[in-house]
């Protein structure tokens, strides 16, 4: 029958008499097991630990990215409002080509199907939006590009209308009458200088310095070119198609009834003749006799009409 004890003999030197130890098998196999468990609990509490120093370190780097994407949204935010900002302009730039073009402006509810919805000029109700919120600036900017295809397609009808009448676009008024001073009075009712009344002033005055030059806003044949009352020093060229320009109250004229103009030729120079109350240019433009406002045709200085 086997033995369930172990003994052990111990020699602790050459002079020394061995010693024996006899230890039951069972205790040997107790001590094992504690050996093995101590040993296992050494090396899950040293993976936890490990675990934990791993989990912060990518937790500290999740905060940093977390906080940079935070600040590239918020910057993006910021260029897409400044976007939203210029395509207003953009709009009523191409309002004013297509009117020129004789193309019908589009109204509200073609800008919104081309849009998706919110109001143009705000990002939102409350004036700002939320940086965070990636969904909102990813709806945001699927909207600047539908509106930007719209554009497009706008702006290659209204390049087809145009090439179509380039001849008659040189006689259309679309520059400024002078290059210097300041709209002094605009069109529309107005108190009058001289009587205090409440009236109709049928055109726009530019503020300038006497002797400034006056431009012929488009192509035309002068038709009337001398001093008439209350105008003072005046032309008026007839473009065609029932347009006229006038420009009044001139310190002297450079061209005769009859003659034919250009575009950004020089006519006149700024006076304050006839019912004046200081140098300036009184200037109209009339299609088929009736007054309009002046401003509705004038393009910006860096567009190209010729």
């Amino acid at each position: 029958m086997a033995s369930d004890k172990i003994t052990f003999i111990v020699i602790p030197s050459a002079k020394s008499e061995p010693k024996t130890f006899t230890i039951e098998k069972r205790q040997v196999m107790v001590l094992a097991s504690l050996v093995v468990c101590l040993l296992v609990f050494s090396i899950f509490a040293s993976f936890l630990a490990f675990n934990r120093v791993v989990d912060g370190e990518r937790l500290s780097q999740l905060k940093s990215e977390n906080e940079s994407l935070r600040s590239r949204v918020s910057t993006l935010s910021d260029k897409v409002t400044e976007l939203e900002s210029t395509m207003v302009q953009h709009v009523q730039f191409e309002e004013q080509l297509r009117i020129l073009a004789g193309l019908e402006p589009l109204n509200a509810e073609v800008w919104e199907v081309g849009i998706g919805g919110p109001d143009l000029e705000v990002a939102d109700r409350d004036g700002a939006r939320d940086a965070g919120s990636l969904k909102s600036l990813d709806q945001d900017i699927d909207r600047l590009l539908r509106q930007i295809r719209l554009q497009e397609q706008s702006f290659s009808q209204i390049m087809e209308r145009l090439r179509a009448k380039a001849d008659d676009l040189k006689h259309l008024p679309s520059i400024r009458p002078v290059d210097v001073g300041y709209i002094s009075s605009g069109f529309g009712r107005r108190r009058d200088p001289f009587t205090g009344r409440i009236s109709r002033h049928e055109g726009v005055d530019f503020s300038a310095r006497k002797g400034s030059k006056v431009y012929a806003t488009a192509d035309g044949i002068v038709r009337k070119a001398g001093y008439e009352r209350g105008y003072g020093y005046t032309i008026e060229i007839d473009h065609g198609n029932g347009v006229v320009t006038r420009y009044a109250h001139n310190a002297k004229l450079l061209v005769r009834r009859g003659q034919k103009v250009k575009r950004g030729d020089v006519i006149a120079y700024v006076g304050n003749s006839g019912r004046s109350t200081a140098p300036h240019l009184h200037y109209e433009v009339r299609v088929n006799g009736v007054p309009q406002n002046p401003l509705k045709f004038i393009l910006p200085s860096d567009t190209v009409v010729d």
